[in-house]
């Protein structure tokens, strides 16, 4: 993770990580699908966490270099990964030890602060030509919830249009791009936000628990249905030149 105001607990939840990501090991496992057979030269993943996307460049990489802001994340993913070179980086200030020809991302982008700067200095450890392909949670995500408890929102969620501007005006030229709905179901609303907490995906309250209480029982009453409820989580994959 890297430059996100407030900062979530990705790191003190690490142990738990792997075992909640599942909206976050379907989205990786579909932009796996832009993937090419081989991987060649040097390749850069930024907010690799515990290897849930890692593990499918790792297959097709020679020489792959994961980071994470996160230490214990770091060591979660070396120990499922040895054959990757992992070291703890903010994915805002990559590792200049190579001009990469290849940048890999999944799941981080919507927790910067400062994307179009992110982008500026991906670009810089980038060499002419090199590829990005990347993903990341766009607005439309667990929608419904934020309508009940708007002030719960971790950041200011980005529309798609918004995020394919500030990539281009970072200097990256986009080659293509699709956004999906995943949806997970839960008991209920606090279910639904339990899990979000052991992900880590959460960051410090700004209201009172009473507050919550209340905004919980709201979602439940309007959504929930016979099987829990329905929550989206809206994904978007691009793949990117830098020319």
């Amino acid at each position: 993770m890297s430059h996100a105001d407030p900062s979530p607990d990705f790191n003190r939840r690490a142990d738990l990580y792997d075992e909640h990501a599942r909206v976050q090991r379907d989205a990786a496992a579909w932009l796996a699908e832009w993937l090419p057979p081989r991987i060649e030269g040097h390749a850069l993943e930024l907010g690799a966490g515990t290897g849930i996307f890692t593990k499918h460049l790792a297959a097709a990489a020679d020489m792959l270099v994961a980071t994470d802001i996160a230490p214990r994340m770091v060591m979660a993913g070396a120990n499922a990964l040895p054959s990757v070179q992992w070291t703890v980086s903010d994915a805002g200030t990559p590792p200049r030890d190579a001009r990469y020809r290849w940048i890999f991302s999944c799941s981080l982008a919507q927790w910067l602060s400062d994307p179009a700067d992110t982008f500026r200095r991906w670009r810089g450890a980038a060499a002419p030509g090199a590829r990005l392909i990347a993903g990341w949670f766009v607005q439309g995500t667990m929608e419904e919830f934020y309508v009940s408890c708007p002030e719960a929102a971790p950041f200011r969620w980005r529309a798609v249009q918004e995020w394919l501007q500030l990539l281009g005006e970072a200097g990256w030229s986009v080659n293509r791009h699709e956004a999906r709905s995943f949806r997970l179901r839960h008991a209920n609303a606090a279910a639904m936000l339990r899990d979000m907490h052991n992900l880590g995906a959460v960051v410090p309250r700004r209201f009172s628990p009473g507050r919550l209480r209340r905004a919980l029982r709201e979602h439940d009453r309007r959504h929930a249905g016979a099987g829990g409820i329905d929550t989206p989580f809206v994904f978007l994959r691009v793949e990117a030149v830098r020319p």
